[in-house]
């Protein structure tokens, strides 16, 4: 017999559903804490999406991956892109006002070649690692990389200058041929026409800016062909290639006290503009110019006994004197100045004082401005302040309130003058007069000419008439007869006794006369007065023995 199943109720969960139910919360759990743990949400606006891949393309700081790019797209306005990046909650706290971003890709310039790593691992987005300031979650990205990572040690700097051309982001700056330092930034003020630039001087150098540093341009190759000669300035191989500036302190001014922030400093075009900027006070003169001004230019030098003493700030300004340079009488006005601390016065109210006064008392005696050469090769002219001697008393002139210092002629002016004169006076010769009796004189040289020429012929003639032949024969004849009478003498002839006779008669002669010669000697008067000589008178001795 069959036994029937009891079917009975269970009132148990199965062991089995314990797996999805652990899953579950396990699930939950890292969702919870994934969700509790993840960074912000930031937005990046950058002008392109070039390089940027959603969910691959890392955010980093400090070559450390501190997030990732979520999502792109266009700007409202269709003038960028909207990049949307989860950070990290590691790096939340480096989401202030001061961070920056920037797209990091291979760069390749004169002054810089940065990104080359991205070739293989591909472009990203470097951010500032900077925490100090208020939180921020909504950026826009540079345009190029920071040229001075944010933190680096030293010193912040605002340069301008009015330059032609303009200083770019990474320019280096150069100090003893060392770079110390770049351009960060450069913007153009539209009011003021002046551009102004963001400079970072790098620590330990930012230690050499003081109070008195003046920055110049050192930018490629400069040859200057002014007054004062040929000038030839460049700076290091690097500013060959790109524009870069320099900086130093003027001699003979002290240092000054250390810059600690951010400064202001004006780029002059040299270091002689740089050095002259030291002079804030300078006393200005009027010349008023008769002759040609060609060559002399602004900036030029002014000069006494040598030394520069001041420039030349304007030529021909309609400011100083009435009237056009088409009229006969015009002088062209030149505006000078002469600086107090140039003559060894301080740059001072009372120096500036000092040099007017002298300048006064120069102009009631004898001091004259004149415009001199100062090279050749250019024809740059400058103006050379100089006592001359026997100068015509000059009363003290003012234009606007400017004095006015008299001119005198320069050397090459003075040297047409008297060509000039020459020529004037050699115009007054009577020069008609003198041709026709030049041509009066060479009529009676051709004259004198023809009459001697006749009396060559006549010469001529009279040397032919002579019979040559005769006179040889005459010579020979005369030639045998000196011959015949040496000959006779040299063996002993008559003509050598009788000489040798007449000398020994002379000789017999002169012994006869002898006597009579000794008694002129004695009485000259013998030959007049005739008498008996008395005895000659002999010496006696003396008694004494």
């Amino acid at each position: 017999m069959s036994e029937e199943a009891q079917v009975k109720p269970t009132s148990r969960v199965s062991k089995v559903w314990l797996i999805p139910i652990v899953a579950i919360i396990v699930g939950a759990w890292m969702v919870f804490y994934q969700w509790q743990n993840q960074g912000p949400l930031i937005t990046i606006e950058m002008s392109s999406a070039a390089g940027v891949e959603i969910n691959k393309t890392p955010v980093k700081a400090r070559d450390l991956e501190v997030g990732v790019v979520k999502k792109i797209e266009l700007k409202p306005d269709l003038e960028g892109v909207l990049v949307t990046a989860r950070i990290d909650a590691s790096a939340e706290h480096l989401l202030t006002e001061n961070t920056e971003f920037w797209m990091v890709s291979p760069r390749i310039s004169f002054s810089e070649v940065s990104g080359l790593n991205t070739l293989l691992s591909g472009s990203y987005i470097a951010m500032s690692a900077d925490d100090s300031g208020k939180e921020q979650h909504h950026f826009v990205a540079l345009d190029r990389p920071p040229v001075t990572p944010p933190g680096t040690p030293g010193l912040h700097l605002t340069l301008n200058s009015d330059d032609e051309f303009a200083y770019k982001a990474g320019d280096p700056i150069i100090y003893k041929g060392f770079k110390v330092g770049e351009f960060e930034d450069a913007y153009f003020n539209i009011e003021e026409r002046v551009v102004y630039y963001d400079a970072f001087i790098e620590a330990p150098y930012h230690k050499l800016i003081t109070q008195n540093t003046r920055f110049w341009n050192v930018s490629g190759v400069k040859f200057q062909l002014a007054s004062s000669g040929l000038t030839f300035e460049t700076g290091s191989l690097e500013t060959l290639l790109a524009n870069g500036i320099t900086f130093g302190i003027p001699e003979g001014i002290p240092p000054g006290e250390q810059v600690v922030e951010s400064a202001f400093f004006t780029i002059y075009p040299d270091s002689d503009a740089a050095s002259d900027a030291r002079y804030k006070l300078a006393a200005e003169y009027l010349l008023l110019i008769d002759e040609s001004v060609r060559g002399l230019t602004v900036g030029a030098p002014v000069e006494y006994r040598g030394i520069e003493i001041g420039e030349v700030l304007a030529i021909n300004t309609s400011s100083f004197i009435d009237g056009n340079i088409l009229e006969e009488d015009y002088s062209i006005p030149v505006l000078i100045s002469i600086y107090p601390g140039k003559v060894r016065r301080q740059d001072t109210q009372e120096g500036l004082a000092f040099v007017k006064e002298t300048m006064k008392r120069w102009l009631k005696q004898d001091l004259r401005a004149t415009l001199r050469m100062g090279n050749v090769l250019s024809g740059g002219l400058y103006v050379d302040l100089q006592h001359v001697k026997n100068a015509d008393p000059a009363p003290l002139q003012t234009v606007n309130g400017i004095d006015v210092i008299p001119t005198v002629s320069n050397e090459f002016t003075q040297i047409t003058q008297k060509a000039d004169a020459i020529l004037d006076k050699i115009n007054q010769l009577p020069l008609e007069g003198m041709v026709e009796d030049v041509r009066t004189a060479l009529l009676e040289m051709k004259d004198a000419a023809a009459s001697v020429e006749a009396t060559s012929d006549d010469f001529d003639t009279l040397v032919t008439s002579i019979d040559a032949q005769a006179i040889n024969d005459n010579l020979n004849n005369v030639l045998v007869s000196m011959e015949a009478l040496l000959k006779n003498y040299s063996q002993g002839g008559l003509s050598q006794s009788e000489i040798k006779e007449t000398v020994d008669a002379m000789q017999e002669t002169l012994r006869n006369v002898q006597p009579l010669l000794l008694q002129l000697n004695q009485s000259p008067n013998s030959l007049i007065f005739s008498g008996d000589r008395g005895e000659d008178i002999q010496p006696k001795a003396s008694g004494k023995e």
